[in-house]
């Protein structure tokens, strides 16, 4: 059966701002590409449409001419408003199609988005390799649609959801993602996230413990679940002789949960003599100066840190589990074993003041980071169920939700000065002469040129319009 696995036509300005677009990019959609191996597989014959490639109208047309029995899209929170747009179309266009959605807002809402769309016939949540892969068995086949766990479907007039499925405990049996699914060659990611092409992602673990009252809960379990050394390397391997991979993105929230794994990762890397260059995601309480020198040796040329902010009080009430001392341990020893440094913050958080936000600030300026991202709260989470707790929503446009626009201002301040914090964060971060030197210093080529004037073109449009006005 032939099954067309979709991600929603979303624009990087649409994504992530006029301002920020400027340096953004793409990489291969892992989790479709994942959903499509298991299809594979199992003999059937799979289409990937990634709408950060592709237009709506372009979708169609491909539709129109591989006339796919099963349409599954891939929906986050800001995408569902287009996305049911999308569905009435395809449902008028294609009427005998079976519609199925999944992914993390899926997952949120379940029944409610099937009361949304009349036209969608059915929802996967949680994991979906195999809901779906029963579930596109059961329309080619017949069956019981009532024994697929993790499935919400339309039974005439009711909307029937069934037990949720067990998280995959041994995900090595996934076997890594069929990257022929798409050109991954033709993905280039924001400058920042590599340093050679061909570059390109992988995921070595499922799941988050961590309990962050503004996160997405997580749809893949609270559990962490790791692939096995030897297979991480194994995918690496594909990767470098199948498409002279250079650079890899490891996609993990926290590559450095499992001190032991890594370095094992670490020490095969080296054995194999893979010669690639990476980066990674960690967690400040969860590095230190050997780890950190021992993943610089074996290529990883930069880490980012989700540090949200430099008060404790705003760490506590983020639940984030980290100390504002380890947030300065962590950027100095990386910065000690020659890696670059990116880090993310957060403006907004409850019970947070014009005059906290201001202090962040301040030290963040003190923290040798080479990339700084800065962002307003957006509630999902414990966060958004207890919304009236803390503060209240500006605005309830779902494709506002995206993380780059204010739609949730706490008691404690206003959303005119949650905006103008953001503004100083960029400006005073980005403009000042010592961070400018550095990055003059760093302009090797035209390709380090061409992207720093972008991103100085990005700052300005920040400082003259405001971050949501961009």
């Amino acid at each position: 059966m032939k099954i067309a696995l979709v991600l929603p036509p979303i624009s990087l300005e649409e994504r992530y701002g006029k301002a920020i677009a400027k340096v953004g990019g793409t990489l291969p959609p892992l989790g479709l590409l994942s959903l499509g191996t298991i299809l594979k597989r199992a003999s059937h014959q799979v289409i990937i449409l990634d709408g950060s490639r592709t237009d709506f109208p372009s979708m169609l047309r491909i539709i129109f001419e591989e006339k796919p029995k099963i349409i599954g899209i891939s929906v986050m929170t800001f995408t569902w408003p287009k996305v049911k747009e999308m569905i009435a179309m395809l449902k008028d266009k294609f009427p005998e199609t079976f519609i199925v959605i999944g992914g993390v807002h899926a997952t949120i809402s379940k029944k409610k988005c099937l009361q949304e769309s009349a036209q969608l016939d059915a929802l996967v949540y949680g994991e979906g390799e195999y809901t779906l892969l029963e579930l596109v068995n059961y329309i080619e086949n017949g069956g019981d649609l009532n024994k697929i766990k993790g499935l919400i479907f339309r039974d005439n007039s009711f909307i029937v959801e069934n037990p949720s499925r067990n998280v995959i405990e041994n995900v090595d049996e996934l076997s890594f993602p069929d990257r022929s699914l798409v050109n991954i060659l033709d993905y280039v990611p924001a400058f920042s996230q590599y340093k050679k092409l061909p570059v390109t992602n992988i995921f070595t673990t499922r799941g988050c413990p961590y309990q962050c009252i503004f996160c997405i809960p997580d749809v893949l379990g609270k559990r962490i679940r790791y692939r096995s050394p030897e297979a991480v390397i194994e995918e690496i391997k594909y990767l470098k002789v199948e498409y002279g991979i250079k650079d890899i993105a490891f996609w993990d929230d926290t590559l450095t949960l499992n001190r032991k794994r890594l370095l094992e990762i670490i020490k095969l890397l080296k054995k194999n003599k893979l010669d690639i260059l990476w980066s990674a995601q960690a967690r400040a309480n969860l590095v230190d100066k050997e780890l950190l020198k021992e993943m610089a040796s074996a290529g990883c040329w930069k880490i980012h840190y989700g540090l949200e902010s430099m008060l404790q009080k705003n760490l506590d009430m983020l639940r984030k589990g980290t100390t504002v001392e380890q947030n300065f341990n962590a950027v100095k020893w990386t910065k000690e074993a020659k890696m670059e440094v990116e880090a993310s913050f957060i403006f907004g958080i409850p019970r947070e003041t014009f005059e906290d936000g201001l202090k962040t600030i301040k030290l963040v300026k003190k923290l040798d980071i080479d990339y700084a991202r800065f962002f307003p709260l957006t509630p999902y989470g414990d966060l958004a169920e207890k919304l009236n707790d803390y503060g209240k929503l500006v605005c309830d446009d779902l494709s506002k939700f995206q993380g780059m626009e204010i739609v949730f201002v706490p008691y404690t301040m206003t959303k005119m000065e949650l905006e103008k914090l953001i503004t100083i964060a960029y400006t005073q971060f980005y403009f000042r002469p010592k961070y400018i030197l550095k990055r003059v210093r760093k302009l090797t080529n035209i390709r380090n040129l061409r992207y720093t004037l972008s991103g100085v073109s990005a700052i300005y449009m920040i400082k003259t319009k405001g971050i949501s006005k961009v």
